[in-house]
């Protein structure tokens, strides 16, 4: 009769007792996930991940339905005169779906023999009409000469990550297959990994639904980085069923195995997941975002290494007995040595080298618009839109929003704002000039209407009169010559009556108000909507820049000053302004939140308060180092990416150091310091060459192969960081737990511990292990292959 245990081990016995039940509802959940992926939201808008009391969000939702917004296009020419320019502006005027060109000869639209066409289209940029009008301009553009073009409706951030995620994907898959291969004990335990994560995958796809809308980051990197911060839970499981495996039935290796993993994989997950708990709480909400998408997807891996994992394992335990083969991985005895010899010498140049990361980090150049930040593979749409900011500089536009009022204020609040320093134009309703000097703004008497339309004195008296009537805010009619009319709201009114046929002007005038009205109608549908009021103001000056912030606020000022405090200045200079602002509090929020949880969770596992803290001097010095290169290569990254790698490489890699220490501290027990680390060393390197090595890969191939700044620079960051972390672990760690092997004694919350030693060590342990092993066989198997040792740490 089969021997029953309470707790863990009748946890571990019901999973695997009904690992067919289990492995049928994970195909059900599977399926439906298939659909429901299908149904999560996308965003890629970066402003929209600002706090809710940034201007730029508030401005955003001001707008929101109050304006239209027509397509535009920045095209460039190169090696063309100015007179084929000219040209070129009016065959491009004539194409279908295209509202204007604006083409002159001064240097904003001509230099260095290049043109530069700034095109507004009849449709928004996603309109059809507007997409087949950019195609055929590219068309002429290419019979003039090599060209470039610019255009946010040229792109789909969303939609070309996704693709070339899948590319990153493949080669992802295949690295990994590469590193199992190399670092498992068994070929057969390949395939059973594979189908494990695959599931984890499929689930965290088929749940992101729950939040209804996600970043285009969360979107397109979590199932990588899933794939290299869980892959560990999976190889722990299998690593516990080899080693049960050696004395017990598949069954019942399968049962010890995963109580035993059970605990600690979930104490190894909470590393991680209390380093994606701090992204939580940043105020830029795509690190919340991220961090609820990635703790979930920790989660689902969890839960399928746990329920999955034991059934698909039975299904090929034949397969992974029979092939099972030698490790590939050597000895790293050399490193143990170096690091005995090296232990009053790494330290201290280790405190100086941290102080020095941390001083060039802080100096690192963080980027706050979108734009300033260039991945590494650019596609053709950044290399043509770089190709344009090289010749002719970036477009600074800021969009002022006011409450609808009177067209006076309004020009007098844009007359003003022109005179401000590095302003280089404004437009706003009131200031559109239409013929003659006149503004749209303007108000005008019965003469100058009648000059200006080509109207009678009678005719445009009669007109005078009839707005006057039909608006109730004129009844003096012996003044009415004296009565004056915004010229905006005249003409569409003139437009209405001709069309009523109150109104006869004859066919040339109906042709010059056609024209107006076609003017007035966009110029209103851009500018003017029911509650507000839109200007544009364009800045001479780089987006991200505390020049520009600075004439944010001056922008801001002066609107205030003419209509009160209901008034936003947003755009790319606001929205830098806004994320430069949220990153000092983000940054503490993060790194302190981070440190707290890692300590905690090391605190509890070691119950060291000096092994903590030694630890996490290793990780957050690699965090220093990794991002001190940015500062001596000049290459900027998107500030969000600073946090988030941060909050990663703290709570996946301080895994890597945990593993080192955990085996340093369980050889103490019998072994003198340097033993002790040669042994850890040799022991952890699997695990270090497995989980390290597949991170750094997958940040590096998702930096290196996607075209999406933000995804390029996190992947960078990231791989990078995990590999000056393997390196501090393996080359400082081993010198700073010999070091400071006193400070953690000292600082032990308890006097007495106890650790639970592994029957196998690799490398210079393995006689030990099958000297172990030959122990418990002659027991009888009782002891399952593990013995329990008890004592202080020496």
């Amino acid at each position: 009769m089969q021997k029953k245990h309470s707790g863990m081990e009748a946890l571990a016995a019901f999973i695997v007792d009904k690992r067919k039940l289990i492995i049928a509802l994970f195909i059900l959940v599977g399926i439906s996930c298939v659909f429901t992926a299908k149904l999560v939201g996308v965003e890629d808008n970066i402003a929209y991940f600002l706090s809710e009391e940034t201007e730029t969000r508030q401005g955003i939702e001001a707008m929101e339905g109050e304006f239209y917004t027509f397509g535009t296009a920045r095209i460039m020419v190169e090696n063309i005169s100015l007179e084929r320019a000219q040209s070129m502006a009016e065959d491009m005027a004539a194409v279908e779906g295209v509202k204007s060109v604006s083409f002159d000869d001064s240097k904003a639209h001509y230099r260095d023999r290049a043109a530069l066409f700034d095109v507004t289209f009849t449709g928004a940029e996603d309109d059809k009409v507007s997409i087949n009008a950019l195609s055929d301009l590219k068309d002429i553009a290419g019979a003039y000469g090599e060209y470039a073009v610019s255009s946010s409706g040229d792109e789909d951030i969303a939609q070309s990550i996704i693709e070339e995620m899948v590319y990153v994907g493949i080669v992802a898959v295949i690295i990994v297959i590469g590193v199992l291969l190399l670092t498992s004990r068994s070929f057969g335990e390949v395939p059973v990994l594979l189908i494990t994560f695959g599931a984890a995958a499929l689930l965290q796809m088929g749940t992101n639904w729950w939040f209804g809308t996600i970043s285009f980051v969360s979107n397109s990197v979590t199932l990588i980085l899933q794939l290299a911060l869980a892959i560990d839970y999976a190889i722990i499981l299998c690593n516990r069923y080899a080693e049960e495996r050696r004395l017990l039935a598949p069954r019942d290796a399968m049962v010890k195995a995963l109580s035993k993993a059970i605990p600690e994989i979930s104490a190894s997950s909470l590393t991680t997941i209390g380093g994606l708990l701090a992204m939580i709480f940043m105020e830029f909400r795509m690190g919340y975002d991220l961090g609820r998408v990635l703790i979930k997807s920790i989660v689902f891996s969890m839960l399928s290494v746990f329920l999955l994992m034991p059934g698909i394992i039975m299904v090929f335990s034949r397969f992974i007995e029979k092939t099972r083969h030698r490790s590939f991985i050597p000895n790293i005895s050399g490193v143990g040595r170096f690091a005995w010899k090296t232990r009053n010498i790494v330290p201290p140049l280790f405190v100086l080298l941290i102080v020095a990361g941390f001083y060039f980090s802080s100096q690192s150049p963080l980027a706050y618009d979108y734009y300033d930040c260039l991945p590494v593979n650019l596609n053709e749409t950044q290399e043509q839109r770089q190709q344009i900011s090289e010749r002719f500089g970036e477009e600074n536009l800021m969009v002022l929003v006011v409450p609808a009022g009177d067209y006076d204020t309004e020009a007098k609040m844009l007359n003003e704002i022109s005179q401000l320093k590095d302003v280089k134009s404004t437009l706003g309703l009131a200031g559109v000039e239409v013929m003659d000097g006149y503004r749209l703004g303007d108000k005008i008497s019965i003469d100058e209407f009648s000059s200006l339309a080509g109207l009678d004195e009678t005719s445009a008296t009669a007109l005078f009169a009839y707005y006057a009537a039909s608006n109730s805010d004129f009844d003096d009619l012996e003044a009415l010559h004296e009565y004056k009319v915004p010229l905006v709201d005249l003409f569409l009114f003139l437009r209405q009556v001709v069309d009523e046929g109150v109104v006869d002007v004859g066919d040339d005038n109906r042709a010059l108000i056609d024209s107006l009205y076609g003017q007035l109608t966009d110029a209103k549908k851009q500018l003017e909507g029911k509650k507000y009021h839109r200007m544009l103001v364009y800045a001479d000056l780089p987006v991200d820049c505390q020049e520009s912030y600075d004439l944010v606020t001056e922008i801001h000022n002066v609107a205030e000053s003419y209509y009160g405090g209901d008034v936003y200045v947003t755009g790319n200079a606001t929205c830098a302004r806004d994320s430069a602002s949220s990153f000092g509090g983000d940054q503490l929020m993060t790194t302190l939140l981070s440190l707290l949880f890692v300590v905690l969770v090391i605190v509890f596992t070691f119950r060291s308060v000096g092994l903590a803290f030694l630890l996490i001097g290793v990780i957050q010095g690699s965090i220093w180092l990794n991002f001190t290169i940015p500062y001596f290569t000049g290459t900027s990254i998107f500030f969000v990416g600073y946090l988030i790698v941060s909050s990663i490489q703290m709570g996946a890699n301080i895994d890597y150091a945990i593993v080192v220490s955990n085996r340093y501290l369980e050889l103490r027990e019998r072994l003198d310091r340097k033993e002790a680390v040669i042994g850890a060393l040799n022991g952890a390197l699997p695990t270090l060459v497995t989980s390290g090595s597949i991170l750094a890969c997958a940040g590096l191939l998702i930096g290196i192969m996607t075209s999406e700044p933000t995804t390029s620079g996190i992947g960078i960051a990231l791989g990078r960081g995990t590999a000056i972390s393997l390196v501090l672990v393996m080359f400082v760690l081993p010198q700073v737990l010999i070091w400071g092997d006193k400070l953690i004694r000292k600082t032990k919350i308890a006097k007495k511990l106890k650790f639970i030693v592994p029957p196998r060590f690799e490398g210079d342990f393995e006689a030990a292990a099958m000297a172990e092993k030959e122990k418990g066989s002659a027991a009888g198997g009782k002891q399952g292959g593990c013995r329990t040792v008890k004592g202080n740490v020496k």
